[in-house]
């Protein structure tokens, strides 16, 4: 079923007269928020920690909670970033820019005040233009057939280049160990086992979400633990005054939101880009646009709204690639990949065809966790800011029961939850050498499609390997991948030559 960008917003309005549908709504924005204020959770533990809880509530209600989550952990990472000086997030790296010096100015309120109507305005602004763009580019994708498919996974592949921003070797390393996570089980065309040691469990394959769980949950916890079990931010915090800024403050930022939006969407289209990336540029542009940039990095307002307005509305860049090619716009695409999997969608342009009313959901969705994004983060400002406080002690035990819980509660299986271990002393483990896990994650999931995409596509070519490259579309993809892996070993070079 084709539906236009109008019909798309209507066709799954009607979820959203659910009370239950609005509450997980609120409830993904509340519990994300609060994983974006605690500095090292962040982003990627909060969507691998409520991933499998999800799984009995149905696509529909999953999405919409893990949305919520995704728009709430982006904007609460500035709370601490504007408090204590810790970034919650790495999106929030430039806030604290300008939001720390306001703080020692006792404009704390204030600067919170304007990071969170900025990231909700961005947010609201990413969400549109997702709505806008997204379904014309699915609809240029189902001209694709298997030799585009398999040239989207190898694209997809070289974007570790991309992803892994100290060592492109450590990268290769993850994506490698994803792909040959991704070889357990079933053959995709013979159904042969392979590597499952005669395991009934492991013909399945590795299951995805206790691997997401175990890498991105456990694994963290267990590198939290090492640094010591006491207060996440030891600091006093005070009582937050004058949280809404006047209309003329308003008023004098919108230029500001308006273009940090645009350069936020753009750059968190941009595959692997991500938050982070678009906050920086953003605040960098806006320092450039300036007529005071000297001011600047002593507790500029514009600063502020610029960092965190370019980093929200990078949410919605970001699902563009994601739920139209099958490609993860930021480092958390692969597990929202994995969510989607979860309950039985494969993103990309069928995604349009087959589950429109997913595709309306999410869309809606995106745009009423912006605006529960504004409502709840000046409501509950104070709130936040004494979650800072919150030990480690009763914060990491609490994590590893969710994430324990959730994952058993999938299969009733055990053996999950020995994965789920396995995968987390994994992710500690590469987490100490310094090697990035979204390149793993990609790997296992890319793998599947592009070892059944291109036999398929061998096999109608009988045998012939040009077919890749003789294709116009699959041709010009695997060129894009060939320059972005270029780029990525060339900026890695400027990078080692810089440190040295």
């Amino acid at each position: 079923m084709e539906l236009s960008v109008g019909a798309l917003y209507i066709y799954g309005l009607h979820n959203f007269l659910n009370p239950v549908v609005l509450l997980l709504l609120l409830s993904g924005v509340f519990i994300g928020i609060i994983f974006g204020v605690l500095p090292g959770l962040g982003t990627p533990m909060a969507l691998a920690v409520f991933t499998p809880l999800t799984y009995s509530l149905g696509a529909v209600k999953a999405m919409v909670f893990l949305l919520g989550i995704y728009g709430g952990c982006v904007s609460g990472g500035a709370i601490s970033a504007i408090l204590v000086n810790i970034p919650g997030t790495p999106s929030a790296l430039a806030t604290l820019i300008d939001g720390y010096p306001l703080t020692k100015k006792g404009r704390a309120g204030e600067a919170i005040g304007i990071a969170t109507i900025s990231s909700s305005l961005g947010g609201i602004f990413g969400a549109v233009i997702l709505a806008f763009f997204a379904p014309i580019i699915a609809r240029l994708a189902l001209w694709f057939s298997a030799q585009e498919y398999v040239a989207l996974a190898v694209l997809g592949l070289c974007m570790i280049a991309q992803i892994s921003s100290d060592s492109l070797a450590k990268g290769l390393l993850s994506g490698a160990i994803g792909l040959m996570l991704a070889m357990v089980g079933a053959d995709v065309i013979t159904a042969y086992p392979r590597f499952a040691f005669g395991s009934p469990y492991l013909q399945e394959g590795i299951p995805l979400v206790a691997l997401i769980v175990g890498i991105f949950g456990i694994g963290e916890v267990l590198n939290r633990t090492r640094e010591g079990v006491g207060a996440v931010g030891k600091q006093i915090i005070p009582k937050l005054k004058s949280i809404i800024p006047k209309l003329p403050v308003l008023g004098r930022l919108l230029k500001t939101i308006l273009r940090s939006s645009t350069i936020g969407v753009l750059i968190g289209a941009t595959p692997a880009a991500g938050a982070a990336i678009a906050s920086v540029i953003a605040y960098g542009q806006e320092k450039r646009f300036s007529k005071k940039p000297e001011e600047f990095g002593n507790g500029a307002i514009e600063g502020v709204a610029a960092a965190e307005a370019a980093n929200n509305a990078s949410t919605g860049g970001a699902l563009i690639p994601l739920l139209t090619l099958g490609l993860p716009g930021d480092p958390m695409g692969p597990i929202l990949m994995g969510a989607l999997m979860l309950h039985g969608l494969a993103p990309g342009p069928l995604l349009f065809q087959q589950s429109p009313e997913i595709v309306s959901v999410i869309f809606i969705a995106m745009l009423l966790a912006a605006v529960f994004l504004g409502v709840i983060g000046l409501a509950f400002a104070n709130v936040f800011a004494r979650i800072i406080n919150i030990p480690r002690s009763v914060l990491l035990p609490s994590i590893v029961l969710l994430c324990v819980v959730g994952t058993f509660a999938m299969r009733n299986a055990l053996f999950d939850v020995g994965v789920l271990l396995v995968a987390g002393l994994l992710g500690y483990a590469l987490r100490r050498v310094k090697v990035p896990l979204p390149p793993l994650l990609l790997g296992f999931i890319l793998g599947p499609m592009l070892e059944d995409n291109f036999r398929r596509a061998l096999l109608l070519s009988d045998g012939n390997w040009s077919t890749f490259v003789l294709r116009p579309i699959s041709g010009v993809i695997l060129l894009l991948a060939v320059v972005l892996t270029v780029y990525g070993v060339l900026r890695g070079r400027r990078k080692h030559s810089a440190a040295n």
